[in-house]
């Protein structure tokens, strides 16, 4: 397995590829059973077809341009905690807060990349632009069942169901009491499975690397929720709640190691 930075250099290589519309440069970034799931929730695109449909479909049009606040390197993946524009047209720029997740292989490829970020509020923020952003939604619409038919298209929209509030509620208190050393705010989540860093933990009660930190920016996405945390100086790592019939069953931190 490579370096931390010939990592970091790899996953550079795809908001690079993207800034200018490099479509054969990003898929060669990707193994070739390479998956996205963009947003997390909605359904995979595999192999480098139904990449390049998720292409066309969601990069080809539209300036991206990533702004990343931090990268954490853990094992075989890399979790970069951004924010990402997308212009549309010149009246149409959104912006959406993400953690994107790379999955590696030990050749240097992208087994899997999934982006964290919230459909819901995208669109919401997308109708604040008024009838400006009618002509681009009318595209967006036109393309998506072109490239990826009606199936796809409902494939995309699955990335509306989310844990949503509740999902982040029982995120913020199980991290709550991580970060406060509480043993007995931890009673409810006994069950939980925490991996921090490349180790399981015997329990979450042992999730003591994390006193002191902080917790910020929630995103719920599918059966994730998951949360930037900080211990106020350089450190910096990524929470990800999975959640399974509405509850809290695994906790994985994305930290330096």
């Amino acid at each position: 397995m490579s370096s931390r930075q010939q990592k970091l250099s790899l996953v550079g290589e795809s908001p690079a590829a993207v800034a200018v519309h490099d479509k054969r440069k990003w898929l060669s970034l990707f193994s070739s059973d390479g998956i996205v799931n963009d947003p997390v929730g909605s359904d995979l695109h595999q192999g480098s077809e139904e990449l390049g449909r998720f292409y066309d479909t969601f990069i080809a049009p539209n300036e991206v341009v990533f702004h990343p606040k931090h990268d954490i390197v853990c094992g075989a993946a890399v979790m970069r905690d951004l924010e990402l524009e997308i212009r549309m047209t010149d009246r149409v720029i959104l912006t959406v807060p993400m953690h994107l997740r790379y999955e590696l292989t030990d050749d240097d490829r992208v087994r899997g990349l999934y982006a964290h970020w919230e459909l819901p509020t995208m669109v919401a923020q997308f109708g604040s632009k008024g009838p400006w952003a009618l002509p681009s939604a009318l595209r967006l619409a036109a393309r998506l069942l072109k490239n990826q038919g009606v199936s796809g298209s409902l494939g995309f929209a699955r990335g509306f169901k989310r844990v949503g509030a509740a999902g982040k509620r029982q995120a913020a208190t199980f991290l709550d009491a991580v970060t406060d050393s509480s043993v007995s705010g931890l009673a409810g989540f006994a069950d939980v499975t925490v991996t921090y860093g490349a180790q399981q933990l015997a329990s979450p009660a042992a999730l003591r690397g994390l006193e002191g930190w902080t917790s910020s920016k929630f995103i719920s996405a599918g059966d994730y929720v998951t949360v930037s945390l900080s211990d106020g100086g350089d450190g910096h790592a990524v929470a990800m709640c999975e959640f399974a019939e509405g509850r809290l069953t695994d906790v994985t931190v994305y930290v330096e190691e």
